[in-house]
């Protein structure tokens, strides 16, 4: 009879081992999960900036879809990561002299800068992958 008391206390010790741990769910300051911020969207997946991007990102449980903002010729606000078109459109190929020199950051430049075309000329453009370990299925 004492073997069934021994079996039930190790029974309970092992119960209460396995829960009733206090610790926080998610080791952040609060405990609360953490705010998922999709920078440029999904764009480990699609290339950045792209509405496919974006959806994506939203589709995988982000809070928030954070872009980043520059100007066309015209006053446009348009979702890039930078002022340079080179390494993530088809610009050199549709307006193969538009490139000039700006200073950025006390550095001449040398690009296609979105400054220089106007919403109308960007829409044209074509999104592509400028990460070459990433997949080039989704440009264009």
């Amino acid at each position: 009879m004492n073997i069934k008391y021994l079996i039930a206390a190790a029974s309970v010790a092992l119960l209460q081992a396995c829960g009733g741990d206090s610790a926080p769910l998610f080791k952040t300051l609060s405990g609360n999960a953490p705010l998922v911020i999709a920078h440029r969207g999904a764009s480990g997946l699609f290339p950045e900036h792209t509405l496919e991007a974006y959806k994506a990102a939203i589709d995988q449980g982000a809070d928030f879809v954070e872009p980043d903002l520059v100007m066309t010729k015209d006053g446009v606000m348009i979702a890039r990561h930078e002022p340079m078109l080179d390494a993530t459109t088809d610009v050199a190929i549709k307006f193969p002299t538009r490139k000039t020199t700006k200073n950025m950051d006390g550095e001449q430049i040398t690009a296609f800068f979105a400054s220089d075309f106007t919403l109308a000329e960007i829409k044209t453009l074509r999104a592509i992958q400028p990460n070459g370990a990433r997949s080039k299925a989704y440009d264009g």
